[in-house]
């Protein structure tokens, strides 16, 4: 089945201002498609934590962010279009502390979920593990350390704003904590000193 003949019903699907470049490749890329009976059925065509794999390689690197080590991409991203680059279903700064602010996420003891602000449900086991900040009550401050910011205007000039991802790496990393540098070759033991030089340089 053509494309253009899923996009007559689902053409919402490519609405968003960023589209997946899979769209291009027509929908039997990633959906298997059979009509029996009379009805068509369309389900994946492999496993979805393996699906994205059959693009876009696994990184090697030896620290993971939990839902990508777990092929949970569709839970950060949609698989179609989005509004916001890198088709994630939110702003990546909302991504990061809509899973990281305890206050964002709505828990569910009777199903055992937890639903993001953008609508989708983890388990409590595919939770398990995850680093909740203790962030102040606006989320724009306390971390890594009391006061610091974690969104907003950056210290040093010329550097663009501060967000989550001025200091980690959004699926993985060859540092702890998904970090997004190194130590100093000066200071060897210190394990955030390359990450904090990037916009402390005064300091090293």
């Amino acid at each position: 089945m053509p494309a253009s003949a899923c996009l007559e019903c689902h053409s919402g699907v490519q609405g968003g201002k960023y589209v997946h470049t899979a769209m291009s490749l027509g929908c039997t890329t990633c959906h298997s498609i059979e009509t029996k009976d009379g009805v068509t059925h369309v389900t994946l065509a492999l496993p979805a934590n393996k699906l994205c794999q059959k693009c876009h390689a696994p990184s090697t690197d030896k620290v993971l962010h939990g839902p990508y080590k777990a092929g949970l991409c569709v839970v950060c991203h949609s698989p179609h279009s989005s509004d916001f680059p890198n088709h994630t279903l939110a702003s990546a700064q909302d991504i990061c502390l809509g899973c990281h602010a305890r206050a964002r996420l709505k828990e569910n003891q009777r199903t055992k979920t937890v639903l993001t602000p953008w609508g989708k449900a983890l388990t409590f086991s595919q939770m398990k593990g995850w680093m909740f900040l203790n962030l102040n009550v606006t989320l724009t401050s306390n971390h890594p350390v009391a006061g610091h910011p974690v969104t907003g205007p950056n210290v040093e000039p010329g550097m663009p704003p501060v967000s989550c991802l001025s200091c980690h790496k959004s699926h993985a990393s060859q540092y702890k904590n998904l970090l997004a540098a190194g130590p100093l070759r000066s200071l060897p033991d210190c394990l955030t000193c390359g990450v904090c030089e990037q916009c402390h340089t005064s300091m090293f």
